[in-house]
């Protein structure tokens, strides 16, 4: 009997939980990754595309801003060789998905290393040489404004940000943490 109402409070429980959500999170593939990797001009040739995790989205066909390109070593010798990049993605809109890294991955052609190399170095020209409009560790004003009130927090930034674009922040203390939109070198937005 006890066993009966252990597994119907444990039901109950579940169903209250995600009573009032939408659950409804829409899986991203890695067509849709090497789509948006097309479109910011990153080719990939036959390099293959895999998600170092599951990641879903809000809303389907999020369209993905490329944040970052890093090369990484190469893995093997001669012929089994493959070379490697990670990128950072995320969904263009915020709240639609959380920022993700794939990994792009190819085998390199025998005795043709200068045109992996090339293809490498073509990857890792796609990092911003945009300088950072806000840098780790500066202090700076988080506006937090919605249509009946108005609050201006004082915070230590966490992550360098370019201007439109969303970073971590934390309290001086370091005991909250916020995320928001970087406006200038020491201000930044968001709603509550």
């Amino acid at each position: 009997m006890t066993m009966r109402w252990i597994a119907a409070s444990l039901m109950a429980a579940l169903s209250l939980q995600s009573w009032g959500q939408s659950s409804e999170r829409i899986a991203l593939t890695t067509g849709q990754v090497a789509a948006a990797l097309a479109d910011k001009g990153i080719s990939l040739g036959n390099m293959q595309v895999s998600l170092l995790a599951r990641v879903v989205a809000t809303k389907p066909n999020p369209v993905l801003d490329v944040l970052s390109v890093d090369a990484l070593s190469d893995l093997g010798f001669g012929e089994s060789a493959i070379s490697r990049a990670r990128v950072k993605l995320a969904c263009h809109v915020p709240g639609t998905c959380l920022p993700f890294y794939v990994l792009v991955s190819g085998r390199k052609l025998i005795g043709n290393s200068a045109a992996l190399s090339a293809r490498g170095a073509e990857v890792t020209s796609y990092k911003s040489n945009v300088a950072p409009t806000i840098r780790t560790g500066t202090h700076a004003t988080l506006l937090m404004d919605d249509n009946r009130a108005h609050i201006e927090v004082s915070v230590v930034s966490l992550e360098n940000g370019i201007a439109g674009h969303k970073i971590r922040v934390a309290s001086p203390d370091h005991k909250q943490i916020y995320v928001g939109e970087v406006i200038g070198p020491n201000l930044l937005k968001r709603s509550f």
